[in-house]
Formats: structure tokens, C-alpha cells, sequence
């Protein structure tokens, strides 16, 4: 259905940045306005699954649902879709003289005509936010995990 997708430099070594995307324990450093909290296996591999709290559309409750690993190649590329609406992440890392070239595509493939419906009124900016914002998260947290590493 609708879907952003975002590219980035990232002055980090793909190593690095894919500690990051695949831990989702650690999406919560990174990029909060999707994840609160998150509770699984500590490194993600094809057909893994992972509970995800995120924050609640509308100033609800937080929800909480179950996110499966769809494609998988290590140090390459990851895709993670929620089991209840179909909202996705898609990245791909590429090394670039020892930084890293992301590409991540953020979207939805509803699984239910609510979704269809909320998405459909949304349009791409939810999905531009999250991209945006999970890029800028990148960042900042491997600067942090930099200024750690460097005392």
C-alpha cells in the first residue's frame, strides 16, 4: 500500500550499524517514536520473532505485537513486519570506504481494512517520520556507543 523509502551516509562501519538494526532490544535507544520497549532474543535471524511496544496512534494505549523476520542476509539486509497491521521496516546496509550506505524502506501491507482505512487517511507521512527518525537515531546512538567506547 504506502511505503517511504529514505537513503543515508552513516560514518560508522556496517559492523557497527547492524549491531544496532539487529538487536531489537536496542530499538528503544534509537528509534523510540516506534519502539518503547522490546522483548526477544538478543540477535534476530530469518523467521525469529520478537514482541515490539509502540507508541499508540492517536494518544490510545501503547500497543504491543509480535514482529516476525521476513528476509534475513547478515550484514546486508533485514526486513521486520508486525503480525498485526503489516507495517514493515526494510534495510539494506552497504559498505562505503568505511562508513555505511543505508537504505531502509518503511511501509505498510494492511491485514486488516482498519489499517488499510487509517493508513489510507495518513498517507506516506507516518512512514516518512519513522524513516527519518530511525536514520537520525542511527546516529546518534553509535555516537554514544563511540563516546563509551573512547573512556
Amino acid at each position: 500500500m504506502a511505503s517511504w523509502r529514505q537513503q543515508a551516509m552513516i560514518e560508522a562501519p556496517p559492523s557497527a550499524v547492524w549491531e544496532l538494526i539487529a538487536d531489537p532490544n536496542r530499538f528503544p535507544e534509537w528509534w523510540s517514536a516506534n519502539a518503547l520497549a522490546v522483548t526477544g532474543p538478543p540477535t534476530i535471524e530469518l523467521g525469529s520473532e520478537f514482541e515490539q511496544t509502540a507508541p499508540p496512534p492517536f494518544g490510545r494505549k501503547p500497543i504491543t505485537t509480535t514482529y516476525k523476520v521476513e528476509e534475513f542476509d547478515e550484514l546486508r539486509e533485514v526486513k521486520m513486519r508486525c503480525q498485526l497491521s503489516g507495517w514493515y521496516s526494510h534495510w539494506f546496509l552497504t559498505e562505503a570506504r568505511g562508513s555505511t550506505f543505508v537504505d531502509v524502506e518503511v511501509g505498510i501491507e494492511p491485514t486488516a481494512l482498519q489499517y488499510r482505512l487509517m493508513f489510507g487517511v495518513l498517507g506516506k507521512r507516518p512512514f516518512r517520520d519513522a524513516a527519518v527518525e530511525a536514520i537520525d537515531g542511527l546516529r546518534e546512538a553509535l555516537a554514544e556507543d563511540r563516546e563509551r567506547s573512547a573512556k
